[in-house]
């Protein structure tokens, strides 16, 4: 294949990584009109009605198998539902661009996890990984500890939060490899996070008077038909046709993006604190890229 041809089949997963990547300033300007559950119940309901109408027009809209229910359902209430909701309740309290790194830095509990509920047999470079992950976290989560700022602690351990429900769902869909979600599921599992959702917030913060607001349907548009429906579709069939650390890679430019932007729209500062603790991230992705490859195995588990 020629550079061109390779480039080219990069082109739709970079940008869906764009897109990703300029939804959490968009999803903090959605917080001037909504409360953050109504938010994330506009997002997936409206991404669930795109979906379906995208499917169909494709020939490709289909219920769920048994065997697929409840990996949809684990898809829809913890990386959609719980990670979404505690994501943008935090970022009334922590600015978008380190908000992004913080919940998208699932390794330092997929590692662990791995480990501990899977007996998977990790790598040196896996452990290494893992310490180089929390090694980020720490430089970046520790300013608001000094001085002590309350909110933006509550802020952090909800990204903390976040991103360790997105880490249970990896477990649980590492654990049934033998079932593969495609594309044709997305209606279902946004379908499935929208209604508590909904419910809580409507219970929550009352009904949706935001939906008579005029400047609120661009940014639901942005979270959920483009950053939640089309994007999902283009990213799930990228990551069965790359390497599994090309698509590591890609995702970790998602949090870069979003602070770019967020330094643009909000003037958030990109900080040394903030820097540094990214490219531990980066290093840790890095390192688990690299070990996943070798494949080299410390025997910490009998065989």
């Amino acid at each position: 294949m020629s550079q061109h041809g390779s480039l080219r089949k990069f082109l739709p997963l970079a940008g869906a990584v764009a897109i990703w990547g300029g939804n959490w300033p968009v999803m903090k300007l959605g917080l001037a009109h909504m409360s953050p559950l109504w938010l994330a119940a506009s997002r997936f309901g409206s991404a669930a009605l795109i979906s379906v109408l995208v499917l169909a027009v494709l020939g490709r809209l289909r219920l769920p198998t048994r065997q697929e229910w409840p990996l949809v359902a684990g898809v829809a209430l913890l990386q959609m539902g719980a990670f979404t909701a505690l994501a943008l309740w935090a970022l009334q309290y922590v600015a978008p661009g380190r908000a992004s790194v913080i919940a998208y830095a699932t390794s330092i509990w997929v590692i662990p996890l791995s480990s501990l509920i899977l007996k998977e047999r990790l790598s040196l470079g896996q452990w290494l990984a893992t310490a180089l992950s929390y090694a980020g976290i720490g430089v970046i989560v520790a300013p608001a500890f000094s001085p002590w700022q309350a909110h933006t602690v509550i802020g952090l351990v909800m990204l903390l939060g976040a991103s360790f429900a997105w880490a249970c769902n990896i477990i649980q869909l590492r654990a049934n490899r033998h079932v593969r979600l495609g594309a044709d599921m997305i209606p279902w599992q946004t379908a499935m996070a929208t209604i508590p959702l909904a419910a809580l917030a409507w219970m929550r913060d009352g009904a949706p008077v935001f939906l008579g607001d005029a400047q609120a349907w661009p940014l639901i548009l942005y979270t959920g038909p483009l950053a939640t429906a089309l994007t999902f579709i283009v990213v799930l069939g990228m990551t069965q046709k790359l390497p599994p650390a090309a698509t590591s890679i890609a995702m970790l430019c998602v949090p870069v993006i979003g602070l770019i932007v967020s330094s643009v729209v909000f003037h958030e500062r990109i900080s040394a604190d903030l820097a540094l603790g990214l490219a531990l991230i980066a290093a840790s992705v890095a390192a688990s890229a690299l070990a996943t490859r070798l494949r080299r195995p410390l025997a910490l588990r009998p065989s």
